[in-house]
């Protein structure tokens, strides 16, 4: 199992068009070989992480372009450039 972590900050006026945007990505990231979950987590007005997991650290580094699009699409939405980092679970309980 793989995990990519993605700090997004974004304009809070346009959080339901963020949203929205996210929805419309549903079945392109369901797609995606490997993808277990995605959550996004709202840590702050105009701040959230990212949550992805995928089945393995393959599945992951393969997913990079596909998911770079999604994101790319999200540009509108965001006030700086996503901080996305990952790897293999180390520890786990």
């Amino acid at each position: 199992m793989s995990f990519r972590v993605t700090d997004v900050n974004f304009d809070p006026n346009r959080r339901e068009e963020f949203l929205a945007f996210a929805d419309s990505q549903r079945e392109k990231i369901q797609s995606v070989s490997g993808i277990q979950s995605v959550d996004v987590i709202e840590v702050a007005e105009g701040q959230s992480v990212i949550i992805a997991r995928y089945d393995s650290e393959e599945s992951a580094v393969a997913a990079t372009e596909t998911v770079q699009e999604i994101l790319g699409g999200m540009s509108m939405f965001m006030t700086a450039t996503p901080n996305r980092k990952g790897g293999p679970i180390m520890w786990s309980m």
